[in-house]
Order: structure tokens, then C-alpha cells, then sequence
């Protein structure tokens, strides 16, 4: 039995930021506090923007009980659009997944967001009217295939002030000087040269505009391959064994061209072996660490046990937790990925060998093993700005698809998969072990994976520098 008390017509308005525009809303909604089985809950207004789906209550104005810590961007009831995973309606107490057209609009909303957070709304108190208007709304603002150029951040961008921090610590990698800078720092320049060939992406629009090679690597070569089969300097350590990584050749192909590829591969391997200062060990990630695949199907495994929205179900699980949890094999990935890092290490430290690491385009798991291969070798990349400039080299810079990888769009759901999150939680597990090695905490990492749905920063909205420049 749910006690209607009659909700004080007070006028809340959503907080908007530049840019941002109310799009639906519908007042008289009932919020669920999802604690218990009990219909506890407050009344407020559910609003849509071209941003986020925000719910206001008469609380939304005068917080007294501040939460701990707090987001500048979105409150507690916000959930962006991008963050929205799945949606449900509720009819005659059964569940629908809600996609494309509705005929019949629900009594109950549940919507299932990325950061694992469940929010249950009850309409049955709405007009008819509103109801329609805002399911609709943020079915479709939420689930529908758009283009690149609707994404929130172009809005924002052209209603913001540009306020360029000066006081940015993070390095960028968009100037020939940053590849050096950080050529020194690591005293990587005896044998790597940083190259200009991609000015103007001539080469490749897969590849920054700017990168690092060994000194024997000719233009010519950049060019003839495109950029694949180049072994790409990523870090040096103190005793000149370097780590690098590279995009493998494609594997269809005539017998002429694979052979010139083979021969020019082992010219390269040559030269970066040099007994008895440094040999090379290649590493080809595609065959030694689970696909992108499995990554994917074992988070959504894990994703499951977190998503659940009513205490019968919640009881019924956690009898199993720890099996279940262990049959999503989402912590076997984490472990056996962790364990190649640490792998590279003892390479790179003891065995006082480069490490080549291979993958189709080197811009997935290259990506995850060479961040966590150099936060732990590197204490400035367990500095915060440090860490930053990590994933800007790494990641930004080094052409993860992020557009794609978080399916931001909602074109194509075969591409999707938690890589950068994959790295976060190796992350997470080393700062849980070592907590005074890192200048940040979990809040931080949290934060960190809450901004790739963020659609302000293009930070994590891009596939490559070169689509982001366009």
C-alpha cells in the first residue's frame, strides 16, 4: 500500500549547463529509495535534456545530508545520457526491455545505467500526457543510433567559455617537443628518434601526427607500410631496455608481399636485438590474452550480478555470490592480464630485454599492458598528472577507439568492450596492494571511469586524434 502524500507544488528547475537544453519532463513522479521491499520513496519531477535524465525532488534545492564526496557535472539523480545501459517498463507487474516505438507506456520505468547504479520510477500519479512524452523521450534520446556530431560535447563546446587552465600538468604528446621531452625523462634518446613522417596524417590516420621510433627505422619504411609493422617506442627503462609495441601485418595476404614482410620484419627485430646489451622478445597479445570478445561477454556476465532490481533476486544471488561471481571469469581476465604486465617487467628489469608487443592495430590490450607496465616500473606515472599524461600517450594519443569501444553511438554493438575499464581495475588492484606508491585513490580511478560518460571532456569521445582534429 502505497500513502499518496499529496506532493508540495513547488517549482524545481534542473541545473543546465551551457549548451544544455530541457527537451521532456513530467512532474508527479514517483522515485523508489531501492534499499528494501518497501514503496518508500519521494515525489519529484523526471526531466530529459540533451545531456542527461535528471530527477528533481523538493530535496534538490537544500541538501542538508551532503554527500561525502561530489560531482561538479552531475548530482546523485543524474544520469547522463550515455550512461544509460538498458531500459526497462513494468506492465501488469511484468518486465519489458524498451526500444524504438512504444504503443502501450509503462506504469514503472527502471533504468539501468553503466556505473551500475539501478533507478525504479512510478508514473501511475502522471498525465497520461507527460507520460508519453518523457518514456519516449528518453527512449529515444538514450537508445537510438546517433551521429558523431549530436553528441552533447559539440553543443557544450560551442556554448562554453574556452577557459584554458594554464596550469594543465597533464602532457599533451600533440608536439614533436612533448615525444622528447619524454624521450629524456626516461633516457630513451640514444636508440629512438622522434619522427615527423605523419605531419598532416600523410601516412596514416590511424597513427598520431607524431611518434617515436628506433633510430634505424627509415621514413621510406613508415610509408611503405602504413604505419604497420613499425615497432612504436612506448617507454625506457633505467638500464636502456625498452618496451614498444606494433600493429601486425594483415593476415590474408599473396606470398610475395608476406615474404618482403617477413624479410623486413627480421631486418627490424636485428636491429633492436643487440646481445649482449639487450635482446628482443615479441609478445603477440592476440594469441596470449583473452579477445575482445570474451572481455566483452565475461563484463556483461559481471554487469549482471550488480543490475538487480528487487530484493527476491538479490537474496537468490547472494547465496552463490563468490561461484557466481567467479563464473562471469571477469576476474580471471584481470588476474591472467595482470600477470602478462608483471610478465614485461621481469623482461625489461631483470632480463635486460626489449619487449615488442603485437596486436592487430595495437591500440587494445597494447594499450592496457603498456599503462600497466610502466605504472609499475614508473613512479611519475603513479603521480596524478602523471597517470593522466599515461593515458593521454597511451591511450588518446595512441588511437584507443573509444567512440567505439564504449559504443557511444549505439551502432554497432560488436565492437563494443570495457578495455579502458579493464585497465582501470588492474589499476584498482595494484593501489589496492601498494596504497602509498600512488599520489591517487579509488575515488580518483572512480571519477576517471564515470568521465566516459561524460559527453564534456572529448577526452574519451574520439577514435583517434585524427577524428577528433576532423
Amino acid at each position: 500500500e502505497i500513502h499518496v502524500k499529496e506532493p508540495i507544488e513547488k517549482e524545481v528547475y534542473p541545473h543546465l549547463l551551457p549548451g544544455e537544453l530541457l527537451l521532456c519532463e513530467a512532474s508527479t513522479v514517483y522515485k523508489y529509495i531501492q534499499e528494501d521491499g518497501s514503496n518508500r520513496g519521494t515525489y519529484g519531477k523526471l526531466v530529459c535534456t540533451n545531456f542527461k535524465i535528471a530527477f528533481l525532488d523538493d530535496n534538490s534545492a537544500s541538501d542538508d545530508n551532503e554527500p561525502q564526496f561530489e560531482n561538479k557535472i552531475v548530482g546523485e539523480n543524474d544520469i547522463t545520457l550515455q550512461c544509460v545501459d538498458q531500459i526497462y517498463g513494468v506492465y501488469d507487474e511484468k518486465k519489458k526491455l524498451l526500444t524504438g516505438q512504444l504503443r502501450k507506456y509503462p506504469e514503472k520505468l527502471i533504468i539501468y545505467c553503466k556505473d551500475l547504479r539501478v533507478f525504479h520510477f512510478c508514473l501511475r500519479y502522471t498525465k497520461e500526457e507527460e507520460v508519453k512524452r518523457i518514456v519516449s523521450g528518453i527512449v529515444h534520446h538514450s537508445q537510438t543510433p546517433k551521429l558523431l556530431k549530436r553528441l552533447f560535447l559539440f553543443s557544450y563546446a560551442s556554448a562554453a567559455p574556452n577557459n584554458r587552465d594554464g596550469r594543465n600538468q597533464t602532457v599533451m604528446f600533440e608536439t614533436l617537443e612533448d615525444w622528447r621531452g619524454e624521450l629524456e625523462r626516461t633516457k630513451g634518446n640514444a636508440k629512438y628518434k622522434a619522427v615527423t613522417t605523419n605531419e598532416g596524417y600523410r601516412v596514416s590516420e590511424k597513427l598520431p601526427l607524431y611518434f617515436v621510433v628506433p633510430i634505424c627505422v627509415s621514413e621510406e619504411s613508415i610509408f611503405k607500410y602504413e604505419g604497420r609493422g613499425i615497432p612504436i617506442w612506448c617507454w625506457s627503462c633505467h638500464n636502456g631496455a625498452a618496451l614498444l609495441k606494433m600493429s601486425a601485418f594483415p593476415k590474408e595476404q599473396d606470398d610475395s608481399s608476406s615474404q618482403m614482410q617477413k624479410a623486413f620484419l627480421d631486418g627490424i627485430y636485428k636491429t633492436i636485438s643487440k646481445p649482449p646489451y639487450e635482446l628482443l622478445k615479441t609478445d603477440d597479445l592476440s594469441s596470449s590474452l583473452p579477445s575482445l570478445q570474451d572481455i566483452q561477454t565475461a563484463y556483461t556476465k559481471f554487469k549482471q550480478l550488480f543490475l538487480i532490481d528487487n530484493s527476491t533476486d538479490f537474496w537468490a544471488t547472494d547465496v552463490k555470490w563468490f561461484s557466481l561471481l567467479e563464473s562471469t571469469n571477469w576476474l580471471e581476465i584481470i588476474r591472467r592480464v595482470l600477470k602478462k604486465a608483471i610478465e614485461v617487467v621481469e623482461c625489461l628489469e631483470r632480463q635486460h630485454t626489449n619487449v615488442l608487443l603485437i596486436e592487430e592495430s595495437a591500440t587494445d590490450l597494447c594499450c592496457v599492458i603498456s599503462s600497466l607496465v610502466q605504472v609499475m616500473m614508473d613512479s611519475y606515472s603513479r603521480t596524478k598528472s602523471g597517470f593522466q599524461s599515461l593515458i593521454q600517450k597511451e591511450w588518446v594519443i595512441g588511437g584507443h577507439g573509444f567512440l567505439d569501444r564504449c559504443n557511444h553511438l549505439h551502432r554497432s554493438d560488436k565492437e563494443e568492450a570495457p578495455v579502458f575499464l579493464l585497465l582501470l581495475n588492474c589499476v584498482w588492484q595494484l593501489v589496492q596492494q601498494y596504497p602509498p606508491a600512488f599520489e591517487f585513490t579509488e575515488t580518483y580511478l572512480t571519477v576517471l571511469s564515470d568521465s566516459l560518460y561524460v559527453p564534456i571532456f572529448s577526452t574519451f569521445f574520439f577514435n583517434s586524434k585524427h577524428q577528433k582534429d576532423t
